[in-house]
């Protein structure tokens, strides 16, 4: 479970660090998002250290714990300021997505790994015990 959020979420980041390069600097879409270089760069290493950590179960964890908080520092300090740092120019979709993203990997990083995979992971290691 944890392997496929992250998988999808570094994705996503990927995307859209990339997709922000091409957004028109002027308009309605950009007016709604405010992507600038920052945001665009760090959406996309997000992303490719999301990708990267995906199949380590324990890198994966601390980092979706670690980016769960981040962004949701971000978010509750984008309710007090439309201007994080300098960096980040915050809109309300901006705010709900950086809400969203942070309950995501906050789940990723505490969420209990289901009983099937527990067992599994107990039966290897208890048949790596007996190999011994």
């Amino acid at each position: 479970m944890r392997k496929t959020i992250m998988q999808i979420l570094g994705t996503v980041f990927v995307l859209i660090g990339l997709l922000g390069f091409f957004v028109p600097s002027q308009g309605a879409l950009h007016n709604l998002l405010h992507l600038t270089l920052a945001h665009n760069l760090t959406h996309f290493i997000s992303g490719a250290l999301f990708l990267a950590v995906s199949n380590n179960e324990k890198y994966s964890k601390w980092t979706a714990r670690t980016f769960g908080v981040i962004y949701l520092l971000v978010a509750i300090f984008g309710l007090f300021t439309n201007n994080i740092f300098g960096l980040i120019m915050v809109t309300p979709l901006m705010e709900v997505v950086h809400f969203i993203v942070a309950a995501v990997a906050l789940y990723a990083g505490f969420a209990k790994e289901s009983i099937a995979s527990e067992q599994a992971s107990s039966t290897s290691s208890s048949s790596q015990n007996l190999d011994q």
